[in-house]
């Protein structure tokens, strides 16, 4: 029967695998001469009409499509009880293959693949088709190139319809799926998002976010419970690329990236290497720098003035001193603190955070101390060694001059050994200043200072308090009692719903 259906057309090669509801072969089309992949629905549920319309309407939606990072369909056909279509040949295997086999992805191959992959759902989300089974083995890598392209739309939801599902009727693969999708709810772009993230989170991590013995259980873990951020499983994984993570898999959708666009950009920049700190973080080193001693400056003043201006108009004595020490208190401790967190506050609302900072500060200092290192060499100069011998030096004549002193009591006012002792104690404090100097100008204390306040408890605080409020995650009820239960079912072409 599918022989006489492809007859003319294409000669089948070999099968390449079995979905949920049909089976997949390598054909070649004779009339161009290429290699296609020809789905075919399985003979027993091609009678069924509903099957026959998903099946095919799997194909249109796809068809519908043109993206480098979707698999297209070159035709679709349907014979009596032979229903199939024909896509182009993918020579290579599943993301999920590649994982079962090799382990998880580097940080880089998961990141191109997430930003592909993001492209193309966010391509059909413009035309209206949210995939709804995005997972592993609905991803195909390119052997060639390592592109990677999305298959099987076979429960896609197209424009505001609710496709063939009716209410808490849930399909897709309960181990991907978003909050929203397992409640049974409405579902859009940021359904596939949450699913991408699962993916991702499996492609650095190896392993799910979940773990359930059945796929009720997983669908009520990804309802109610927040996924453990990827840092704390794949601690290997670059700190910005494991926070788009765990934003792909907050519960509430609003809380997630908006769109693939937005998503494939935040992947971009989470493992691109920057020339240098952000702007946002530059200007605040460049405010550190500028404004560090006429803030003191002017904090003094400040602190100094208003307390003497309220005296004039202040006639109780008792309240003056009190007056004096509060505007040392502001001076010292509340216009510094507040200035500080009005720069961190402006760092934080651009973005970015302590660590973003406290790298910055550390590549600064360490090209810095290639630069000196350069300059000066490795270690103290022979300069600083011999200020330090002449330190030394002072010291030990300063100090025998007052052993002599206490030794010899009727020559301590001896005009000698007062000079001596004075000469002494002179050179070695000259000396020890001016090689303090040059330490501090060869290693360069003050960023090192700067470095120690930030990522230190202080540091940290100010951060605290100036921390944007983290979005608020909504988690979605499980059905009230008397409602119906939820009933799973596989897409096309997909493995059964599993749990673990």
């Amino acid at each position: 029967m599918l022989d006489r259906a492809l007859a003319g057309r294409y000669v089948l090669e070999r099968r390449l695998g079995r979905g949920g509801t049909g089976v997949v072969f390598l054909a070649r089309e004779l009339r161009l001469d290429r290699p296609v992949a020809i789905k075919l629905l399985d003979p027993p549920k091609a009678g069924d009409p509903i099957a026959r319309r998903r099946f095919l309407g799997e194909a249109r939606t796809a068809a519908q499509l043109s993206h480098p990072n979707i698999v297209p369909i070159f035709s679709v056909d349907e014979c009596a009880d032979v229903v199939f279509f024909a896509m182009a040949y993918v020579d290579g295997q599943t993301l999920g293959q590649r994982i079962r086999e090799h382990g998880p992805l580097s940080p880089e191959e998961s990141a191109r693949m997430l930003r592909e992959v993001a492209r193309a759902l966010a391509h059909a989300h413009e035309r209206g088709v949210v995939h709804r089974d995005v997972k592993p083995d609905n991803i195909l890598l390119d052997a060639a190139t390592g592109r990677a392209l999305v298959s099987d739309f076979g429960i896609a939801r197209v424009g505001g319809g609710t496709g063939s599902t009716g209410p808490w009727e849930v399909v897709g693969t309960a181990d991907y799926m978003s909050p929203e999708q397992a409640g049974g709810l409405g579902v859009d772009a940021r359904s596939d998002i949450y699913s991408l993230g699962v993916v991702g989170y499996y492609a650095l991590s190896g392993r799910l976010p979940f773990e359930a013995p059945d796929c009720y259980a997983m669908l009520a873990r990804h309802i109610t419970e927040p996924p453990p951020p990827l840092a704390s499983v794949a601690p290997g994984v670059p700190r910005r690329l494991a926070q788009v993570i765990d934003r792909c898999l907050l519960k509430e959708p609003s809380a997630r990236f908006p769109s693939g666009v937005h998503l494939a950009d935040a992947v971009r920049f989470a493992v691109s290497v920057p020339v240098g700190p952000p702007l946002a973080v530059r200007a605040f080193l460049v405010e550190s720098r500028h404004l560090s001693v006429p803030t003191l400056l002017y904090g003094m003043i400040l602190g100094l003035a208003i307390p003497l201006l309220v005296m004039q108009l202040v006639t109780a004595e008792e309240l003056r001193p009190r007056l004096v020490a509060a505007g040392f208190i502001v001076w010292l401790l509340v216009l510094p603190t507040a200035l500080m967190l009005a720069r961190v506050r402006r760092l934080v609302a651009a973005g970015f955070d302590r660590d973003d900072l406290t790298d910055a500060l550390s590549a600064e200092l360490a090209r810095h101390r290639e630069e000196l290192t350069f300059l000066y060499g490795e270690g103290a100069s022979r300069v600083e060694r011999m200020l330090r011998t002449l330190t030394y030096a002072g010291v030990a004549v300063a100090g025998l001059a007052v052993t002599v002193g206490l030794r010899a009591p009727h020559l301590a006012a001896n005009s000698i050994l007062l000079a001596v002792w004075g000469a002494g104690a002179g050179v070695a404090l000259l000396a020890a200043v001016t090689a303090r100097a040059c330490m501090e100008h060869r290693t360069d204390l003050r960023r090192e200072r700067r470095l120690r306040f930030w990522d230190g408890p202080l540091g940290r605080w100010l951060f605290r308090l100036s921390g944007r409020a983290a979005p608020r995650v909504t988690v979605l009820p499980p059905p009230a009692a008397g409602l119906p239960s939820y009933r799973t079912r596989t897409a096309p072409g997909a493995a059964p719903v599993r749990g673990g």
